[in-house]
């Protein structure tokens, strides 16, 4: 009788994966070993992330992959004529992917940075897919022109990025380091100053390729960090730098992609994490405010909900900031209004008496809230730049008791009392706004206040034409497309005797940023 051999029973059996049970780690993820525990190597097909990781609820973060030069060839006439031959077909190809979309609009159930991926495809001309072909980020790309854009970047771009006087520097110190050590923010911040370079030159920005490929190198970017589960700091800014070019550039639908492909990363790294860097602190601060003012104009909740740009919420302001002044307690009773009217969208005067009444002493609360809200400022500035500051966060004030006034007319009886404190808050906006000097830099954060007080003015002729003239002096100084935008909308609200600007932002199918 024949034994069967050794052979041919090991291969019966199911391969086991053995671990190792003691010695050094060699493999895994490097969280496991930062950790010095043993990495299972159990990946999941979801995020990607080892059994170890995703039982902790920690990022699981992976070695980068390298690449292998391949050897040149021996026969280079050859190689050099498969290479001519099969160049037109690579570019086509790449032309193609050039005009998917990284951002998400709804999340799926997996990890907001797989969310940030699969939203490729929403809308066109945007960002490449996450594909995993990868070409050069330096390629086709002039470095004269890219000296260029830099230099305008830092001289023009960047002041203007900023309520705050001569705060540039302070942009541009937390930016530029990040884009030394990473290319995408870098070509984020050239596709920025191009767009701004062309608006200040009365050039059209679509007729401007290199804008494009700079947008394009910033996605294969964002991407690849992507597929490694390697987010970062400067992943987040690279969409939040791309969102912003594309609201000075004058768009109404894909700023608001990009910013939420940032608010699924940011969501992904954690605002608990960013709050440890002085960096990350800045980069919560600069997408709560974009996030807060399109959450305004969009009648929706804020993609991150509550006070988390700041450590302490009743902590003094100590400094003012480039992005919210000395409003920080103004802004951070701005999510509540925004989520109250996304609730509350479906009320009329027709609908349940209960809820109605319930839902008008919730606004009553928030409406006192911010009536009373002290400032809290503990700020040595110079006389004027502070007054002009303390004018801003007032101005912030009444202009959001105006918004959610405006809303509570849709199904309150008291229909009377809330038009008599919206004439009111019109004329403290107006006060505010006038104290503010023209072409200085605080100016540029009053827009959602002279917006506010252009959709009331009503019959006031005077009112309308020191709205339209502040909004065109701000316009023609810092040559932001999304203000010009702005004053369209007035116009066309003023010509046709409408005050229901968020129906005609529907019609209109545009996305308005505010900020």
């Amino acid at each position: 009788m024949e034994q069967p051999s050794a052979s041919s029973g090991a291969a019966d059996r199911p391969t086991r994966r053995r671990f190792a049970v003691d010695g050094r780690v060699r493999s895994g993820c490097l969280t496991c070993k930062a950790r010095k525990k043993k990495c299972d190597g159990q990946v999941s097909n979801l995020d990607g992330r080892c059994g170890s990781c995703t039982r902790l609820g920690l990022v699981c973060e992976k070695a980068p992959l390298r690449t292998v030069q391949p050897r040149p060839a021996r026969r280079k006439g050859k190689a050099r004529a498969d290479q001519e031959t099969s160049s037109p077909q690579t570019s086509s190809n790449k032309g193609e992917k050039g005009s998917e979309s990284l951002s998400s609009g709804s999340p799926p159930d997996n990890s907001p940075a797989e969310r940030y991926r699969d939203g490729a495809g929403q809308g066109s001309g945007l960002l490449v897919n996450a594909s995993t072909d990868f070409p050069p980020m330096t390629a086709s790309l002039d470095d004269g022109e890219r000296r260029f854009l830099l230099k305008y970047f830092l001289d023009h771009v960047a002041p203007l990025c900023s309520i705050l006087q001569k705060d540039g520097a302070v942009f541009s110190s937390v930016l530029l380091p990040m884009a030394i050590v990473d290319p995408p923010l870098l070509y984020a911040l050239f596709a920025y100053a191009s767009v701004h370079s062309n608006a200040a030159t009365a050039k059209d920005p679509d007729t401007t390729d290199a804008r494009r490929e700079y947008e394009n190198q910033v996605a294969r970017g964002v991407a690849e960090a992507i597929k490694r589960n390697a987010v970062t700091e400067t992943t987040v800014a690279c969409a939040l730098v791309i969102s912003t070019t594309e609201v000075v550039a004058g768009d109404t639908s894909r700023w608001l992609l990009h910013l939420q492909g940032a608010g699924h990363l940011v969501n992904h790294l954690g605002p608990s994490r960013l709050l440890k860097t002085n960096d990350g602190k800045f980069l919560l601060r600069y997408f709560a405010y974009h996030d807060i003012m399109a959450s305004l104009s969009t009648a929706r909740r804020p993609l991150l909900e509550g006070v988390y740009w700041v450590e302490e919420v009743e902590a003094m302001v100590e400094s003012a900031d480039s992005f919210m002044g000395l409003g920080h307690h103004i802004f951070r009773h701005l999510p509540e209004v925004c989520a109250f009217v996304e609730d509350t969208a479906d009320l009329n005067s027709s609908s349940d008496a209960d809820r109605r009444a319930r839902e008008a002493l919730r606004a009553e609360d928030m409406a006192q809230a911010l009536r009373t809200q002290d400032l809290r400022i503990r700020v040595d500035l110079e006389d004027g730049n502070k007054n002009a500051l303390l004018n801003h966060a007032e101005a912030f004030r009444f202009a959001s008791l105006l918004y959610l006034y405006r809303h509570l007319l849709r199904f309150c009886d008291a229909g009377a009392v809330y038009k008599l404190r919206m004439n009111d808050c019109l004329r403290q906006v107006l006060r505010h706004v006038a104290q503010v000097p023209e072409n200085l830099f605080c100016e540029m954060g009053l827009l959602f206040p002279l917006f506010m007080a252009g959709i009331v003015s009503g019959g006031d002729s005077g009112s309308k034409e020191y709205v339209q003239r502040r909004l065109l002096g701000i316009e023609n100084w810092t040559k932001f497309k999304h203000v010009k935008r702005t004053r369209e909308l007035l116009q066309l609200l003023w010509e046709r005797n409408r005050t229901d600007w968020e129906n005609v932002l529907l019609e209109l199918d545009w996305k308005l940023s505010l900020a």
